[in-house]
């Protein structure tokens, strides 16, 4: 197996700049981060001689992590979110697993084509994020805390 090669172009179909999804953006920042998502992609020739045609390798394993947001655009890690919130929403990509940053797990992205259906009554909305778990660390009542409230065990005779 050879090394990826980069390729120093990217493929934006014509359908995609034109589309009712595309024009709603409301952000620059989205249409940057379409881009970059866009430049990830990887593809190779999928199909018998003459008839082949161009596929996605690495659609839902497409890694974008807020750290290289901030690097590669200089925005924060709440501007990222929107953008990629608005991106799910308008059908461009969606989420195929959840990071949560723990054991530097990260999100996982593809590339999607609900997009086309954008506007319509066949739109189909993308799936809510879950709920991150929150940790409120210790509360009252907590037997490993300094500072909680112990229990009195009292023996009846």
């Amino acid at each position: 197996m050879g090394k990826d090669k980069k390729s120093s172009q990217i493929y934006f179909p014509r359908q995609l700049l034109e589309s009712r999804a595309f024009i709603a953006l409301k952000t620059a920042t989205a249409h940057k981060v379409l881009v970059i998502f866009f430049a990830k992609r990887q593809f190779s020739k999928v199909g018998r001689k003459g008839k082949e045609q161009w596929q996605i390798t690495n659609n839902g394993e497409i890694e974008f992590t807020y750290p290289e947001a901030t690097a590669k655009l200089g925005i924060t890690g709440g501007t990222f979110t929107n953008a990629i919130d608005e991106l799910r929403e308008k059908g461009f990509i969606d989420i195929t697993e959840y990071g949560g940053g723990l054991n530097k797990s990260r999100n996982l992205y593809a590339i999607s084509e609900r997009w086309m259906l954008y506007g319509t009554p066949e739109y189909k909305q993308p799936k809510p994020r879950p709920n991150p778990a929150t940790n409120k660390g210790f509360q009252n009542g907590n037997q490993l805390g300094r500072n909680c409230i112990r229990k009195k065990i009292t023996v009846a005779c």
